[in-house]
C-alpha cells in the first residue's frame, strides 16, 4: 500500500449537491477511494441542498456504506448557504471544495494538496476548458477583470479549487454576499487579513452528467451585483 503522503494534517471534503443524482455517487465513491492515498484523517460532508430528484436517499446510503461521509439535509438556500454550512461543521484541520458534478477530484487536486501547509487558502488553476462556448469564455475573463478591478485580485483563477485553513475560515463571517461569488469573498477577506495564499495547477473535466447551474447570464449578474456590495461594505468599514 502506498504511504500516506500528508501524515500531519487533516482534510474535510464539503460537497454541495442540488439535483445530482447522475454524479453524486460516482463523485463520493471517486473521493473516497482516493483520498486515503493523501491523508490518513478526513471526512465528507455532502450537503443535500433541497434536492428534488434521487440525491437525498443516494446521499443516505453512503452515509450508511461509509463512516467518512456526513450529509446534512436541507430546504435550496443556494450555492452560498450550502457552502457556508459545509464549513461550519467541518472538523479537520483544512476544508477543500468539491463540486457534485465530477469536473474536478481528488486527485486534481494533488499540486494543491503539495503547497497546502504552508497556506492559509490555496487556489487551484484550470487549463483548457473544451465544452465552454466564446460567450462563456468572455463571461469567465470579464469576471477575472472585474474582481481586479474591485479588490486588486490578481490570481489566475478564483472560482475553481479552494482548500481553506479551517480555523481561519470558520472565524469568518459568511453572510453579507450570496451566490457562487462566495469563492471571491472569502479570498477578498483573506487578502484583506494578509493570510498566506497560494497557488497551483489544478485540472478540468466536462461536466459527467446534468446541466450547468452556474452559467446563465442571470447567474453571473446576481454574482457581479454581490462583488459590488461586498466592495460598499468594506468602503463603509462594516467588514
Amino acid at each position: 500500500m502506498t504511504a500516506v503522503k500528508y501524515q500531519n494534517t487533516s482534510l474535510s471534503i464539503v460537497i454541495p449537491a442540488y439535483n445530482e443524482a447522475e454524479n453524486i455517487e460516482t463523485i463520493v465513491e471517486d473521493t473516497i477511494a482516493k483520498l486515503p492515498e493523501y491523508f490518513a484523517d478526513f471526512e465528507i460532508v455532502v450537503i443535500d441542498d433541497g434536492s428534488s430528484d434521487t440525491t437525498p436517499q443516494l446521499c443516505d446510503g453512503l452515509v450508511q456504506k461509509h463512516s467518512q461521509v456526513k450529509v446534512i439535509h436541507k430546504k435550496n438556500g443556494g450555492f452560498s448557504r450550502a457552502i457556508r454550512d459545509g464549513i461550519r461543521i467541518a472538523t479537520k484541520d483544512f476544508i477543500a471544495y468539491v463540486p457534485a458534478d465530477g469536473q474536478f477530484l481528488v486527485d486534481d487536486m494533488r499540486h494543491c494538496f503539495e503547497v497546502m501547509e504552508t497556506n492559509d487558502l490555496v487556489l487551484g488553476y484550470r487549463g483548457g476548458r473544451p465544452d465552454y462556448t466564446r460567450w462563456r469564455m468572455l463571461m469567465t475573463h470579464g469576471y477575472l477583470v472585474f474582481l481586479v478591478a474591485l479588490f486588486d485580485i490578481r490570481f489566475a483563477d478564483v472560482g475553481w479549487v479552494n482548500i481553506w485553513r479551517r480555523d481561519k475560515v470558520q472565524a469568518l463571517n459568511l453572510e453579507g454576499t450570496g451566490g457562487v461569488f462566495i469563492l471571491a469573498e472569502i479570498l477578498v477577506r483573506f487578502m484583506r487579513k494578509g493570510y498566506r495564499i497560494g497557488e497551483a495547477p489544478s485540472f478540468y473535466h466536462v461536466r459527467r452528467a446534468g446541466k450547468v447551474k452556474n452559467a446563465r447570464f442571470g447567474i453571473v449578474l446576481k454574482t457581479m451585483g454581490n462583488a459590488v456590495k461586498l466592495w460598499f461594505q468594506l468602503k463603509l468599514g462594516r467588514i
